[in-house]
Formats: structure tokens, C-alpha cells, sequence
């Protein structure tokens, strides 16, 4: 099994759980990192992928990036990740489902 990352930042998750965001009861959650995830919701507030990239590029040069090249790796990274993934299905894709939450840039359910 691979290294667990950050299902909303992509950050290395450390084995040890300090670096694990927690659920609002105070557990653990293996999803997140504690940058992200605190008491059961985001500490950025945000929902909007684009406006999470934007969000995130005050930490480029942390990960010894510029920031265009941080900015394109979040493009390709980020939209893989549990929390900007469209999981929308076929249906919703024609623009049909209004209740879709997805925040990727490629779904278009809420257009309809």
C-alpha cells in the first residue's frame, strides 16, 4: 500500500496520526490532515475547487515550488482527491441532478 496523503491538500500523512485531522467527536480521520480537516470540517471553509487552488498557493514555497508550478500541480493533483473527485454518475452528467454537491470544474450536474 502506498503513502497515505491528504484527501483535500494531497500532504503525506505521517504514520504516527499527529498530522490526521479529526472528526467533530474528537476521533481520527485517516481522510485528512489536520491543516484541512479539524472538528469534523474544513478549516478553510472553502468549496470551490478553484478557489481552494488559489487558497493554496501561499504554500508553495513551503513545498520549494513557484507558484505557477505549484498552481499546475494542484490542477493535475487536487481533482483525484476524495474531496474535489466528481463522483457524480452518468445520469447526473447530462446536467440533470440539482442536489449535486461536486465541486470539480468537469461536472456539470447543477447546470441543468
Amino acid at each position: 500500500m502506498g503513502e497515505m496523503i491528504c484527501q483535500s491538500c494531497s500532504m503525506p500523512l505521517a504514520k504516527d496520526g499527529i498530522t490526521v485531522g479529526t472528526n467533530a467527536d474528537g476521533s481520527k480521520n485517516g481522510d485528512y490532515c489536520v491543516y484541512c480537516f479539524k472538528d469534523g470540517k474544513f478549516v478553510d471553509g472553502l468549496d470551490n475547487l478553484d478557489e481552494y487552488i488559489e487558497y493554496s498557493l501561499q504554500f508553495a514555497p513551503q513545498v520549494g515550488m513557484s507558484e505557477s508550478d505549484f498552481k499546475e500541480y494542484c490542477k493535475k493533483t487536487l481533482p483525484t482527491l476524495k474531496r474535489w473527485k466528481c463522483t457524480c454518475t452518468d445520469e447526473c452528467a447530462s446536467g440533470h441532478n440539482a442536489n449535486c454537491t461536486c465541486t470539480s470544474a468537469e461536472c456539470h450536474c447543477a447546470e441543468g
